[in-house]
């Protein structure tokens, strides 16, 4: 860690701390600050330029602003930043705040490990947590108002060596207003997710890692329903959207609700559409398959690879397979990748792709240094009854049956559109294996 004196003496700010080289603004890049730099990281040192006025601004935000609300104010700029979790990381003398923007850890805020206590507790106390437990992890809740409009806060805290880790994750309440087509699928996916919605029963299943935009999607498809007409219960784990003439339902397991035994209860409601947050277990599993064969829609999600996988899964978890044939309408398999910044990217001159051009981040003032400007889907979408449909047999003959090979194919596209650097499109081809 660099202090705020020698930041100030050389007008620098690290913000990217790599494997082989650490990224550092700064407003003269010939001022010798680079053999400092060599000398505390031992590694190569990237300057690259930034404004004097932009650099006072960035200083403040990274190094701390004397506010008796700092709680109040890294709450507000991370809604302003769009970031989804706020991670508060105490360590022996410093706290490093971070916001996940993109997906991405993103450093903010440097405080000194002195003053954090206080800030601990006062983001306890408004969460409705035990100031004086800090053996024990807790949970808790803020709700925020911003810019008219409701955010929803989720906090929760483990204890760590140096102090207690909080993370505070930022839910979207108010600010729902998704349509199929703005979430990146193609038109032909949009088409087939409409099909699947059509159809007045079966099991639909929405799979990807944690933060692929599974619940964004259901969210979404549930919006496409008619609720007027039809009674659309869910249960999740929490409720992360309040959604209008939606009945809405949070997993409470001090009263011993989980989606095993909430489900059942939801099936004594006469429901036409129900939404699990998740199957997680066996019992779950049987439940959403038998009331989806029996005339109910279910949405739900399973963290897993594939729409393969999602079937080996569903019989790993006990369910026969003519079940699983049976029950299984739709999947929805997906992923985020980081969309370049269209203002600061730059030609990668070290590589190209077919031989097209590919570019590479760079960073810049409109992208907060990240070298990103959002996010976007790449998918492979089944729908499963249909004339062409195969016998769950085939899934261990032929491997390549309901696989990611879409997701290549998008991919490549971004790629050659230069939506993509070519660093990522190759950890994600080897992170997915979709190179096999």
């Amino acid at each position: 860690m660099i202090t705020r004196e020698m930041c100030e003496t050389y007008k620098i700010i690290p913000i990217s701390d790599r494997e082989t080289e650490v990224i550092v603004l700064a407003c003269d890049i010939k001022n010798g600050a680079d053999e400092y730099l060599e000398f505390i990281y031992n590694k190569k040192i990237n300057l690259q330029s930034i404004e004097e006025k932009n650099y006072e601004k960035l200083k403040e935000i990274i190094f701390g602003i004397e506010d008796r609300n700092l709680e109040k104010t890294l709450i507000f700029n991370a809604i302003k930043s769009k970031a989804s979790d706020i991670h508060f990381e105490p360590h022996k003398t410093y706290v490093d705040i971070r916001y996940r923007i993109n997906g991405s850890l993103i450093l903010v805020h440097k405080m000194e490990i002195r003053e954090y206590a206080t800030l601990v507790s006062k983001i306890k106390l408004n969460s409705n947590m035990d100031i004086t437990e800090k053996r024990r992890p807790q949970d808790g809740k803020i709700i925020v108002n911003y810019n008219n409009a409701k955010y929803d806060l989720r906090v929760s805290s483990i204890p760590l060596v140096y102090g207690e880790k909080l993370v505070i994750r930022i839910l979207y309440c108010d600010n729902f207003n998704y349509k199929l087509e703005d979430l990146g699928f193609s038109y032909d996916e949009i088409e087939i997710i409409r099909k699947i919605i059509s159809m007045n029963n079966g099991l639909v299943i929405v799979n990807g890692p944690t933060g692929a935009g599974k619940s964004t999607t259901l969210y979404t498809i549930l919006r496409e329903i008619d609720s007027r007409v039809l009674n659309i219960t869910t249960l999740e784990d929490p409720v992360e959207v309040v959604m209008d003439n939606v009945n809405q339902m949070s997993l409470n397991r001090k009263l011993d609700i989980d989606f095993s035994t909430g489900l059942r209860s939801i099936l004594r409601q006469d429901p036409d559409v129900i939404m699990l947050g998740e199957i997680r277990d066996e019992e779950t599993a049987a439940m959403a398959v038998r009331a989806s064969i029996t005339g109910h829609k279910v949405y739900s999600t399973i963290h897993c690879k594939s729409a393969r996988d999602v079937y080996l899964r569903l019989e790993n978890m006990g369910i026969k397979p003519y079940l699983i044939d049976d029950a299984l309408i739709g999947i929805i398999s997906q992923r985020l990748v980081k969309i370049l910044c269209s203002k600061c990217k730059v030609k990668d001159k070290q590589n190209s792709f077919n031989g097209m051009t590919v570019y590479k981040k760079c960073g810049c003032k409109s992208c907060n240094y990240s070298g990103y400007e959002g996010r976007k889907v790449v998918s492979s979408v089944y729908f499963l009854q249909d004339e062409n449909k195969k016998k769950i047999k085939e899934l261990y003959e032929d491997s390549s049956y309901l696989s990611n090979k879409n997701m290549k194919c998008d991919l490549e596209k971004l790629l050659a559109g230069g939506k993509i650097q070519y660093q990522d499109y190759l950890e994600f081809i080897e992170g997915e294996r979709l190179s096999e």
